[in-house]
């Protein structure tokens, strides 16, 4: 068999871009394993491996991110020193920095991904292309959602949902685009805005007929009920997202099991909170996630066992929630904690962890690119 031109694989890897960028993951899981094997018969040529590897950490995101299949750790394969001296053309060298910022997100490195994206944002101005720079705006918008810097987010959130209404085979990255505003507003205490949003998106899930993408959008919906101290509409949501097997067999089931146990002590319910944290455990032996291990811990701690008993435990799993990059967690269980322990009039402690709220979302306010 003779060997394969550079540029046909390359063509083959722009269409599994495109599948990636539009969330297609049939096509791309099969555009993947055809660009894998035309490598091992392509005439060599770094530049098109480079590029390669990037899409295939990409697409492992894009997996894990829609459809929660788990993303192993340190999986980023392209490291910086490994383009020096090659003609890297003005795309792969964008996709380096815009990728692995993406990654460094999920890692919880926020200010690694903000600087990777400040590079990646000049790298942009080299592209023509609405689209691209579309995505660069919404995974913007989406790490500054994330550290609550809502006036940033929203401000890039909003170029990106100017391109990709006019975009019909994008709606899902519409979709995705209002959840982060939605998500937004929810930060803001704007519940009504918020919850427009969170059902333009639950609108366009069931459009695309994707029960897994449905179910994440009552799951993110969930968060706003909680949030807005209406637990039952919460519940209810997650039931409503639960009903998808892909989703109970996903990462993001755990979440899912916090959300409901939490909500069932809040409104207290012992019995039936002490089912779905019993079933959480389970699910945490299935597959381990040690920040949900925590929160589960601390929900736990919090309703079932005296102050006395249980706060320097509480103390603990906040700790390790913030050393392992988790702020919005800690600041959204220490306003938690601090209201319950108000209630029992245990006011030093629950001021403690008032402090402690406060202290973190500054945190994340102060956050820059390094």
């Amino acid at each position: 068999m003779g060997k394969i031109a550079p540029e046909v694989v390359a063509s083959t890897l722009n269409e599994l871009h495109v599948a990636i960028r539009q969330c297609d993951i049939n096509a791309a899981k099969k555009l993947l394993k055809k660009s894998k094997e035309s490598l091992k018969h392509m005439k060599e040529d770094d530049k098109v491996v480079i590029y390669y590897q990037l899409l295939e950490s990409r697409y492992k995101m894009m997996l894990f991110k829609n459809k929660g299949e788990g993303l192993p750790p340190n999986d980023w394969k392209v490291k910086k020193h490994e383009l020096q001296g090659l003609n890297i053309d003005n795309l792969i060298d964008y996709y380096f920095y815009l990728y692995e910022a993406e990654y460094m997100s999920y890692q919880k490195n926020y200010e690694r991904a903000i600087g990777l994206l400040k590079i990646a944002e000049k790298k942009l101005a080299n592209i023509d292309s609405d689209i691209e720079a579309a995505e660069f705006y919404m995974k913007t918008a989406s790490l500054y959602v994330t550290i609550h810097q809502s006036a940033v987010s929203l401000g890039y959130i909003n170029e990106a949902i100017n391109i990709y209404s006019q975009h019909n085979d994008y709606k899902r990255s519409l979709a995705t685009s209002y959840v982060i505003k939605a998500t937004n507003y929810r930060h803001l205490k704007d519940f009504v805005k918020s919850e427009e949003y969170s059902h333009a998106a639950i609108k366009i899930a069931k459009e695309l007929k994707d029960d897994f993408y449905e179910a994440m959008q009552y799951y993110n919906i969930s968060i706003l009920y909680s949030d807005n101290n209406k637990p039952q509409e919460c519940i209810n949501a997650i039931k409503k997202a639960v009903r998808c097997k892909e989703w109970r067999e996903s990462v993001y089931y755990i979440n899912s099991i916090y959300m409901i146990v939490r909500e069932r002590f809040k409104i207290g319910d012992k019995e039936n909170a002490m089912y779905y944290y019993k079933k959480g455990q389970v699910e945490l032996k299935f597959r381990s996630n040690p920040i949900y291990e925590a929160k589960m811990n601390i929900i736990y701690d919090l309703y079932c066992k005296e102050v006395n008993e249980s706060i320097d435990k509480i103390r603990d799993d906040i700790r390790y929630l913030e050393e392992k990059g988790d702020l919005d967690g800690v600041s959204d269980l220490s306003l938690l904690i601090s209201k319950q322990y108000e209630k029992g009039e245990n006011y030093k402690e629950a001021l403690e962890f008032a402090n402690k709220a406060i202290e973190v979302k500054e945190k994340m306010r102060r956050l820059e690119g390094d």
